[in-house]
C-alpha cells in the first residue's frame, strides 16, 4: 500500500464518509456534487473535499484528442489519436450508482487508458436516474453498441468496460445482447462492479467500517442506503434478483473473456468475488484481480501508483 493511498484513504474517510447525511436525508444530488458533475458543483464543500475533487476531476493535458460525438443520439466523448488502431475501440460506461457521473467525470482515467492501450475510447453519457429508470441505461448502451457496428467496427474488435454501476451496465448490456441473439464484444473489463443490487452482499457487513467512502460505519445504514438508491431512484418496483438488474444472479454461457479488478476493503468486494465465480462456473475465461487497502474505483485517482498499475493491467489484458 503506497503512502499516497494511505493519505487518500484518510482524506476520503474524513471529508466524504464521515460527513454523509443520515440515510433518510440522503439524495442523489449529493452523489452528483461529490463527483463534481456539471451543474452540481458544491461551493460550500469542505476544503478537503475540494482538494480531492481537484486531483480527480481537473482535466489533465494530453496529446490525445477528445471530441463530443453522438452514437445513435447518445452523447459520448471520443478519445482518439492518429497513431491508434482504427479497427479497435473501447465502449466505456462510467460509474456513479446510476444516479451520477458522466464521461467528463472519468476523462482523466480514460485518457490514461487510451494512452496505455493505444485504443480509442467511446464513453457514453447514458441516461441517469431518477430522471430515467431501468432499463433505459441498458437501452442506451445497446444503441451505442449498434452505432459502433454501423460505423464498421467488428464485434471482435470492440471491448466493453465500466466501473461500479458502469461495471453493472457492462455485464447486463452484454447479457441483453445475448438474449437478443446479437454478436458480443470480445472482452470486458470491470472496475469494482456493482453486481448485487439487493443490498445484501456479504461484504457490506464485512467492509462497511474499512471502506473509506462508499459506506457508513453501521453496515445496516450502508445496506439501507444502497436499497434506497435502487428502489427509489434506479429501478422502482422491480425484482432486484432479475439478472439484468443484479447480474450476480445471471447464468453465464459463451461469455466474453472478462477481467475484474476490486479492492479487498470495499463494500462491493463480494460483488466481484461472486460474479467472477458465476462466470467461471459457466465455463468462461475470467480473471479476478484483487488489490489491497484501496478505495472503491481507485483507478480514477491518477496520482496513485496502484491506479497506474491497474490501468497497465487492463491495457495488457486488451492487447493480449
Amino acid at each position: 500500500m503506497s503512502v499516497q493511498a494511505k493519505l487518500l484513504n484518510f482524506m476520503l474517510t474524513k471529508y466524504v464518509k464521515n460527513v454523509q447525511p443520515p440515510v433518510e436525508e440522503r439524495s442523489y444530488i449529493e452523489a452528483r456534487k461529490m463527483m463534481n458533475q456539471e451543474g452540481y458543483s458544491d461551493q460550500n464543500a469542505p476544503f478537503g473535499s475540494k482538494i480531492i475533487q481537484k486531483f480527480i476531476f481537473k482535466k489533465t493535458k494530453s496529446y490525445i484528442t477528445t471530441n463530443e460525438i453522438f452514437l445513435n443520439n447518445i452523447r459520448a466523448l471520443h478519445f482518439t489519436h492518429d497513431n491508434f488502431d482504427n479497427e479497435k475501440c473501447i465502449l466505456y460506461f462510467h460509474g456513479g450508482g446510476y444516479v451520477a457521473g458522466s464521461p467528463e467525470t472519468h476523462q482523466n482515467m480514460l485518457l490514461s487508458l487510451a494512452h496505455l492501450s493505444s485504443t480509442q475510447i467511446f464513453a457514453i453519457d447514458y441516461s441517469l436516474s431518477p430522471e430515467s429508470v431501468f432499463p433505459q441505461a441498458i437501452n442506451d448502451a445497446l444503441k451505442s453498441y449498434d452505432a459502433l457496428i454501423e460505423k464498421g467496427f467488428k464485434s471482435d474488435n470492440i471491448f466493453f468496460g465500466g466501473d461500479s454501476a458502469g461495471g453493472n451496465l457492462t455485464l447486463v448490456s452484454t447479457l441483453k445482447l445475448q438474449q437478443l441473439n446479437q454478436t458480443l464484444p470480445s472482452k470486458l473489463f470491470l472496475l469494482s462492479p456493482w453486481t448485487d443490487l439487493t443490498g445484501e452482499g456479504r461484504s457490506i457487513k464485512e467492509n462497511s467500517k474499512s471502506d473509506p467512502y462508499l459506506s457508513y460505519d453501521n453496515w445496516l445504514n450502508t445496506s439501507l442506503s444502497m436499497q434506497k438508491t435502487v428502489k427509489e431512484w434506479y429501478a422502482p418496483n422491480q425484482n432486484y434478483q432479475n439478472p439484468l438488474i443484479s447480474p450476480v444472479f445471471a447464468e453465464y454461457r459463451d461469455f466474453p473473456n472478462t477481467l475484474i479488478q476490486v479492492s479487498d476493503i470495499e463494500i462491493l468486494y463480494s460483488d466481484s468475488q461472486d460474479v467472477a465465480e458465476r462466470i467461471k462456473i459457466g465455463g468462461n475465461e475470467v480473471k479476478l484481480s484483487v488489490y489491497n487497502n484501496l478505495p472503491h474505483v481507485w483507478q480514477i485517482f491518477g496520482f496513485l501508483p496502484e491506479a497506474k498499475q491497474a490501468l497497465r493491467e487492463i491495457s495488457d489484458f486488451l492487447k493480449n
